[in-house]
């Protein structure tokens, strides 16, 4: 969580950036998995957004809307953003800012890690960055207390400041604040289950045989990742890693079918990627997938 200090720091710094084009990183196939234009209908009114220095922005809107998720109570955080504006990625790259949450304390409840669509790359002064322009979901998996009484009746606060980076010309550190008072039983049998249960088809699926990271390795300043899978078009990459490591944009060394090979640019923060953990997100025009993998030793990724 950013304090006050830390978010003029990074408006000023934004302020003398421009934001570049967005890179042509989803293939028109992919199109299919836009969210679905039916508006849900729970919080009837989209919020807007205020800026760090507390004046509402007409960047973008958004709101709440609940459903269930493999059996499990969830928040969709439906977000839209003006022309020309984007957000950020839970890894938002060197120049990005990553979105936060903050949930109100509740006896009733806890929230789960959010759950991300594949994002897109943005070129910026800084380096490339991830994230959304036009239209995005995130989903929060909530766990309920089974020891109260009543619970699917019992009225409770659900509470949640949103805070992310908006940016355009310049790059505004801006909030959401969402407080409504809803019941278990609204949750389970929402309006919206048919939108959201659309809407959680365009998450990242876990790998499989058809597209997965085979192999990835670190060589002088380099990610080589290997891409495999079955009747591959046009697969991309995006790594996510730790706060302050770098990676530029993915560069084509060799292709095939069923083997993409990339190498990447880096800059790790503790000056090394061996033997750490990354998360990726490859996506390709039959859908996208996620992966942690471990980086190997230095050597040439061959097929």
């Amino acid at each position: 969580m950013f304090d006050s200090k830390s978010f003029l720091i990074l408006a000023l710094v934004f302020m003398l950036s421009g934001i570049g084009l967005t890179s042509q990183s989803y293939a028109s196939e992919l199109e299919r998995l836009t969210i679905p234009a039916t508006s849900p209908s729970f919080y009837e009114d989209w919020q807007e957004p205020t800026s760090l220095y507390g004046k509402p922005l007409e960047a973008a809107k958004a709101k709440l809307v609940t459903g269930i998720y493999e059996g499990q109570p969830i928040i969709a955080l439906h977000l839209i953003m003006s022309e020309g504006w984007h957000s950020y990625w839970y890894f938002p790259g060197a120049a990005g800012i990553a979105p936060t949450f903050e949930w109100g304390a509740s006896p009733y409840f806890s929230a789960g890690e959010p759950l991300f669509l594949p994002p897109k790359r943005f070129k910026e002064p800084g380096g490339p960055t991830y994230g959304y322009d036009g239209e995005t979901v995130i989903f929060i998996p909530l766990a309920f207390n089974e020891s109260f009484e009543n619970r699917d009746e019992t009225v409770f606060a659900l509470s949640l400041t949103f805070s992310l980076g908006l940016c355009k010309d310049i790059c505004v550190p801006a909030s959401f604040t969402f407080s409504e008072r809803i019941t278990l039983k609204d949750i389970r049998h929402s309006l919206d289950q048919k939108w959201v249960s659309k809407a959680l088809t365009a998450l990242p699926k876990p790998s499989n045989d058809e597209l997965f990271v085979k192999e990835v390795s670190f060589i002088e300043n380099n990610l080589q990742v290997a891409i495999a899978g079955e009747n591959l078009t046009r697969p991309d990459v995006f790594i996510a890693g730790r706060d302050g490591d770098f990676f530029d944009e993915p560069e084509i060394v060799s292709q095939s079918s069923n083997l993409w090979v990339f190498s990447v640019p880096v800059v790790p923060v503790d000056d090394s990627f061996l033997d750490r953990a990354l998360k990726f997100v490859i996506t390709d025009t039959a859908g996208a997938v996620f992966q942690s993998r471990y980086v190997q030793s230095k050597k040439s990724v061959n097929e």
